[in-house]
């Protein structure tokens, strides 16, 4: 039987998000029909989002969106590619605009297996922060790479470190933060979230290894299959590893 990765990857990215504002203050999860939102109250838009997966019937996208401009935080609705036709026809009717600050589409990747994961060779050494005293170098290294108010990123990783789905890492060089990765797991999918090097150490493969680990921690977790969203500039990367591109998203706006 052939695996469905599409299922897998949607999952995965639905899951890390829902456990996220199950978790953090203030967070609220609702489901609309086939439709799932999931909202920490965060002020940045990837914080807050309904998951559009499957054809929404018009009254149930209407009302997932209206629910999303009543938390009155930034906010988005992500479409995969099989829909995104149907969206942007009811778009204008239900008050969405297609989200022109992130290049479009973003990527979804699957590796069908984790059996062939390389031993851990690294510039960095890698190390899991399992309390939340061990938070801090592994925020700032987030917050910096990816310009996340500290604020911001202290509570996202706060609530990902007590989270049963979810394991967090850092890499340093001489003591020194360097790199950060995130694994959500969702069945026996293994997710691999927030992988950030800082400038002064890319081009040494910390991403690559960072990446490894956290893959590598999940087959350890019993995951058989890795996803992933990857930016454009990273699909070679992650190409060369043994991922796929499954399915790509693209993501809309409310227009208050």
């Amino acid at each position: 039987m052939t695996r469905d990765l599409v299922t897998d990857a949607n999952r995965n990215l639905r899951t890390c998000f829902l456990r996220l504002a199950d978790d953090v203050p203030g967070g609220e999860t609702r489901q609309f029909g086939p439709l799932t939102g999931a909202s920490t109250g965060l002020p940045l838009p990837i914080y807050n989002r309904v998951f559009v997966f499957d054809s929404p019937p018009w009254e149930e996208l209407a009302a997932a969106v209206a629910w999303l401009v009543d938390r009155a935080v930034p906010s988005a609705v992500t479409v995969t590619e099989s829909v995104v036709d149907t969206v942007e026809e009811l778009a204008a009717d239900i008050g969405l605009s297609r989200m022109e600050e992130i290049p479009l589409p973003v990527p979804g990747m699957a590796m069908p297996s984790l059996d062939e994961i390389p031993p851990n060779e690294s510039a960095a050494t890698i190390t899991e922060a399992t309390t939340v005293e061990e938070l801090d170098p592994f925020v700032a290294v987030a917050a910096a790479v990816f310009e996340t108010p500290p604020e911001v990123a202290e509570q996202v990783y706060r609530a990902a470190v007590t989270a049963d789905e979810a394991r967090l890492f850092l890499g340093t060089v001489n003591d020194r933060p360097a790199a950060s990765g995130v694994l959500i797991r969702s069945g026996d999918v293994a997710g691999v979230y927030t992988i950030a090097v800082k400038e002064a150490f890319r081009r040494q493969g910390i991403g690559e290894a960072m990446s490894w680990r956290v893959l590598r921690a999940g087959r350890a977790a019993g995951c058989q299959v890795g996803g992933l969203q990857s930016s454009e500039m990273a699909a070679p990367l992650y190409e060369g590893m043994g991922f796929e591109t499954v399915v790509n998203y693209y993501h809309f706006a409310p227009d208050s």
